[in-house]
């Protein structure tokens, strides 16, 4: 399959102009200004803070303008020993917090729990997450993380983390999406042009237990012709040839589209992640313990 030219012309000529923005980007746009300022103003009344990830902190940062990069929620990042009063805060402020009722033991192992923010007739799905991973997060820091992000711009109580970590978190975050999400490439790409210390991403990226995922990501950002992607940067990256193996009956590395399978949830997805988790043993072991909760939710339902 073929990308889209206006993406493929993005990520190959940092000269090229995106796309104007529509009215309804625009007003978008303004609903998510409206939001983070209540949210702001949420976590400032409470002493708390959080940091803003994903499309919304990208839209503030290495896209042209908060219209210009599409989202249909606000991601909000946060180490998880503070998510629950993260949590109280926003709901205080008058979010719905939508907590799944038939999983009261796995669900906090799903790594978000979602609010809705309203604004007249105007809804906006909030996600509060102690980890953008499923089921069995890496061995992330999400405290340093933080201590190295910096404030959001007329948003206290929000920061943006920085470039390097930015970057594992959208490629950790399209990992979990089986790399499905089309903007995912243009948003690594964007960063990796921001000033990025590519030193400095591949020492996290093996600390975060994440060296496979960007491998996966930044081949096909190379096959693509992503300006910022070079033959030496994906070989800081390159696994063994048994990862590669493990890989091919589900990724297709270095095309587009990447999965060869359709999407899935359940043990198939499962399957799936298994090749890109450099964290293998706590893998299985995380699993183990998703398999009892949920067993713990059914019985809890008789």
């Amino acid at each position: 399959m073929t990308p889209p030219t206006p993406l493929l012309d993005l990520l190959r000529d940092p000269r090229a102009v995106m796309p104007a923005p529509t009215p309804e980007a625009h007003a978008e746009a303004l609903l998510r200004a409206h939001v983070l300022v209540s949210i702001s103003r949420a976590l400032v009344s409470r002493g708390e803070r959080v940091m803003l990830v994903k499309g919304a902190a990208l839209a503030l940062t290495v896209y042209p303008s908060a219209a210009a990069r599409p989202m249909c929620d606000v991601d909000l990042l946060v180490p998880p020993r503070r998510e629950r009063v993260v949590i109280e805060a926003l709901a205080g402020a008058g979010l719905e917090v939508h907590e799944h009722p038939l999983r009261p033991r796995s669900r906090v192992m799903l790594g978000e729990t979602q609010l809705v923010a309203r604004a007249g007739q105007m809804r906006l799905l909030v996600e509060v997450h102690g980890t953008l991973d499923k089921i069995v997060p890496r061995p992330i820091d999400v405290a340093a993380i933080e201590t190295r992000a910096t404030p959001a711009p007329g948003l206290p109580g929000l920061s943006l983390p920085s470039v390097e970590d930015h970057a594992l978190l959208v490629a950790l975050h399209a990992a979990g999406h089986e790399f499905r999400h089309e903007m995912a490439w243009l948003d690594l790409e964007l960063l990796l042009r921001a000033g990025l210390d590519r030193r400095v991403l591949v020492e996290r990226a093996r600390a975060f237990r994440l060296e496979t995922v960007m491998f996966v990501m930044l081949s096909t950002l190379r096959a693509l012709g992503a300006a910022s992607v070079d033959a030496e940067l994906v070989r800081a990256f390159e696994p063994g040839r048994l990862r590669r193996v493990a890989l091919a009956p589900f990724y297709d590395v270095g095309a587009f589209q990447v999965p060869r399978t359709k999407a899935a949830l359940g043990i198939r997805w499962v399957v799936g992640q298994t090749p890109l988790r450099d964290d293998l043993a706590a893998w299985i072991r995380g699993l183990a313990r998703y398999a009892v909760a949920r067993v713990e939710d059914r019985i809890g339902r008789w």
